[in-house]
């Protein structure tokens, strides 16, 4: 089992091997390095819960453990697939539920969210560094200042990703790579990657991933880059508390370290990069 440094924060699994000739650091964004969003589990579970018809002997609280499974292992792509899978289910059970409905029924709600704090980031009430998962910036700023390059990555409309990363300042880190899903039901991660990876001729010892999916951290061990699961708090932004749901998801997805958030940057950036 790798031994992390006694002052780091962070749970290194038997795979966990540094990378010190990564070139390339990718991040997803929603939960990862955006907090824009955060609260979108109990939102999702106010949309989702009511409908789920209950089963013999099952508990309301069963459908909450079900749906908060199923929300991080699907975490990382489109939410109208997601929403497709919930249909699916609501009607195995028995019920009656459209995905195009429930789409309408989380993202309304959310979105109004998202634009309030839009708000208070354009007109400086929330400073851009308070909605970026603790530490972000700094660990962004530690890449760069090895010569990495940094970009972003997010099963979200790509729109809404440009948008936000915008107004958090985070696009100067990414030289134009930020990218989210133009057609929510072609889009593949790992075919992102494997395009970016061709186009900058690096391979999976040049890569490192930083998410909060299951999705990018398939896609990373699938290429063989390093992938770090980020089970950031959705409830208070640098607690230092791992999210144990996230943690549920992304341990059997494959990722490599697990960690709360990025609290001391310049000793991750060391740890992950063996140097």
């Amino acid at each position: 089992m790798p031994t992390a440094p006694p002052q780091l924060d962070i749970e290194l699994l038997p795979s966990f091997k540094p990378r010190p000739k990564a070139t390339h650091v990718v991040f997803d964004f929603d939960g990862t390095l955006s907090w824009i969003r955060h609260g979108w589990p109990e939102m999702m579970q106010t949309v989702m819960g009511p409908r789920f018809p209950l089963q013999a002997n099952e508990t309301a609280e069963d459908i909450r453990a079900h749906l908060f499974n199923e929300m991080y292992r699907f975490n990382g792509q489109p939410t109208p697939l997601f929403m497709a899978e919930m249909a699916r289910q609501i009607s195995d059970r028995g019920g009656t539920a459209d995905p195009d409905e429930l789409l309408t029924a989380f993202i309304t709600p959310l979105d109004e969210m998202a634009n309030e704090r839009h708000r208070q980031l354009r007109t400086g009430e929330t400073p851009p560094d308070e909605l970026i998962v603790h530490g972000g910036r700094a660990l962004l700023e530690h890449l760069h200042t090895r010569g990495l390059k940094t970009l972003i990555l997010s099963g979200n409309p790509h729109p809404q990703i440009s948008q936000e990363a915008e107004l958090l300042d985070l696009i100067r880190y990414c030289n134009g790579r930020v990218q989210g899903h133009v057609h929510a039901e072609n889009f593949s991660k790992q075919t992102v990657l494997e395009e970016w990876m061709a186009e900058d001729g690096f391979t999976g010892e040049h890569l490192i991933m930083f998410g909060d999916g299951a999705a990018e951290i398939k896609a990373t061990r699938n290429l063989g880059g390093l992938s770090i699961g980020v089970c950031s708090d959705e409830v208070v932004n640098g607690s230092g508390v791992v999210d144990q749901s996230k943690r549920d998801i992304l341990l059997p997805a494959g990722a490599d370290a697990i960690i709360a958030d990025y609290r001391d940057p310049e000793l991750l950036t060391q740890t992950v990069l063996g140097q």
